[in-house]
């Protein structure tokens, strides 16, 4: 089974992960660990940044790369074959668009219990993909 995971690097990431593995086990033929980035912003003015702006946003995406590869490698290392992601873009859709892309079998999406806000930004994206994929999601929810 081609598993696609959405990562958001909290810190109940690693434990989505290690559910995941524990309950589908050996089903798992591979992992695609998916991180979306955020779009570049919709404001006038941005294309024309300082320098020092774009290099803190370089800086922002060489370091979520580097954590999503260790994920990887730390699955490669437990025998799955694991592929890291990072992909600009917006949340919902870019999931949508790459579980198509890869063919995979299976959409995992965390999620915890948070506040107000967090339901408002990241509880929209979750319901967007349930609604809109043609693939399974497992919400996989966590815990502290």
């Amino acid at each position: 089974m081609k598993i696609l995971m959405a990562i958001d690097f909290s810190e109940k990431s690693k434990q989505q992960v290690d559910e995941t593995l524990r309950l589908l086990g050996n089903a798992i033929g591979s992992v695609w660990l998916l991180h979306v980035a955020e779009p570049d912003p919709d404001f006038v003015g941005y294309a024309i940044d300082p320098p020092v702006m774009r290099d803190q946003v370089a800086k922002r995406f060489h370091l979520e790369h580097i954590k999503l590869q260790e994920m990887a490698a730390a699955l490669r290392e437990q025998g799955v074959d694991a592929t890291a992601l990072l992909i600009q873009g917006e949340t919902g859709k870019t999931i949508i668009e790459q579980s198509e892309k890869l063919k995979a079998d299976m959409i995992v999406v965390g999620y915890s219990q948070h506040g107000a806000l967090y339901h408002f930004l990241l509880g929209d994206t979750i319901k967007g993909v349930l609604h809109e994929s043609a693939r399974p999601v497992l919400v996989m929810p966590v815990t502290s």
